[in-house]
């Protein structure tokens, strides 16, 4: 394997973790700004948070997952 294709493989994880942590980050924002916003500010906020904690779900189940197929062996054996 050639040093840019491990260094390829090695970046895609940290930008995919990069972009888990910007969308936490701006849930939990948006979820301390619905502390001080009332009407229908706070409303369009608290959809917006509500889309943030579902991506963020949906984001840190596929982390979840294996990430070759040696896992996927195992459980044939079995």
């Amino acid at each position: 394997m050639s040093t840019a294709e491990t260094t390829k493989r090695l970046a895609a994880p940290r930008l995919r973790n990069r972009v888990v942590l910007g969308y936490y980050l701006l849930s939990i924002a948006t979820g301390a700004f619905l502390l001080f916003a009332h009407g229908r500010l706070a409303f369009a906020a608290d959809l917006v948070a509500a889309l943030l904690y579902l991506t963020v779900t949906a984001l840190l189940y596929g982390f979840s997952g294996p990430r070759d197929g040696s896992s996927d062996r195992k459980e044939e054996r079995i």
